[in-house]
């Protein structure tokens, strides 16, 4: 059975998403995949790092690469469950 995830408040899911940028971006074979998926490059990132949906785009990367999840949450030091939940918070289901 599945447990529905738990939000979390939108700074607590910030401080997750600012913390997965900090780890996307502390290892260039990570930063090189975040750039080439994203369509992103380094002198472009300042400017999307303004935009309102860039810490929820960061997360929605995030989820969509499990062994990068993984890594995330041994990281932080935290569940995958709690960066799922930061991810739900940033970027709600259209079905709730």
């Amino acid at each position: 059975m599945n447990t529905p995830l738990k939000r979390v408040t939108r700074e607590q899911a910030e401080n997750v998403a600012v913390g997965a940028f900090s780890f996307i971006t502390s290892d260039d074979e990570r930063l090189s995949r975040f750039l080439a998926v994203s369509g992103l490059r380094p002198d472009t990132i300042r400017d999307a790092a303004s935009s309102p949906g860039f810490l929820a785009g960061i997360l929605d990367y995030v989820v969509s690469d499990e062994p990068l999840l993984i890594a995330l949450a041994k990281e932080l030091d935290t569940k995958p469950e709690h960066i799922m939940q930061a991810h739900w918070t940033l970027s709600p289901s259209e079905f709730e």
